[in-house]
């Protein structure tokens, strides 16, 4: 893995809220979730019935972007990306992001094990990202700074397999 490669996903770990974008028969939607990685592969937990999971089932083409409210040019940092999301249905890969979720979202724990107490949460099903291209956006080195990566994707019998195809720095 190349340092540029390990800076977004160093980025990705020591954040928790992601703008996902979908597009539905309503045209674009847009709305925060909780996420967590493993590797590059993203997972959030929605509703099958909202209007971002509806949207995700007829049209798995997305893109996100990942950054905090900055009030300084000098300090904005941001992860951006375009890639294809999946309804996770597999009980292993299930309980895998469930264990990394718990690690990262602590709280977590209370709510998904007492569903019926939170609106909701029943009826919450995972999803994942796979992104095929990312660009990290780094004005503390300099302003406009970014890199950007493309990822192949190979779908294989047990998921997804994501290997780096490119990783340019634009300066």
């Amino acid at each position: 893995m190349t340092e540029k490669a390990q800076r977004m996903l160093n980025y990705l770990a020591n954040h928790n809220t992601m703008i996902l974008s979908t597009y539905g028969e309503d045209g674009p939607w847009a709305t925060p979730v909780f996420f967590v990685n493993r590797g590059f592969h993203i997972y959030f937990l929605s509703e099958l019935t909202s209007k971002h999971s509806s949207n995700l089932q007829d049209n798995p083409l997305t893109a996100a972007a990942i950054t905090e409210d900055y009030q300084d040019p000098k300090t904005i940092q941001g992860l951006q990306l375009k890639g294809k999301a999946y309804l996770v249905k597999n009980l292993k890969e299930t309980a895998v992001v469930l264990a990394s979720y718990y690690k990262k979202y602590p709280f977590a724990m209370q709510i998904l094990q007492n569903p019926s107490t939170f609106k909701g949460v029943s009826k919450a099903r995972w999803h994942c990202i796979i992104p095929q291209f990312l660009k990290f956006t780094d004005n503390t080195i300099k302003f406009g700074e970014h890199i950007e990566l493309n990822l192949k994707v190979d779908e294989t019998r047990d998921g997804y397999e994501l290997s780096e195809v490119q990783a340019t720095l634009d300066t």
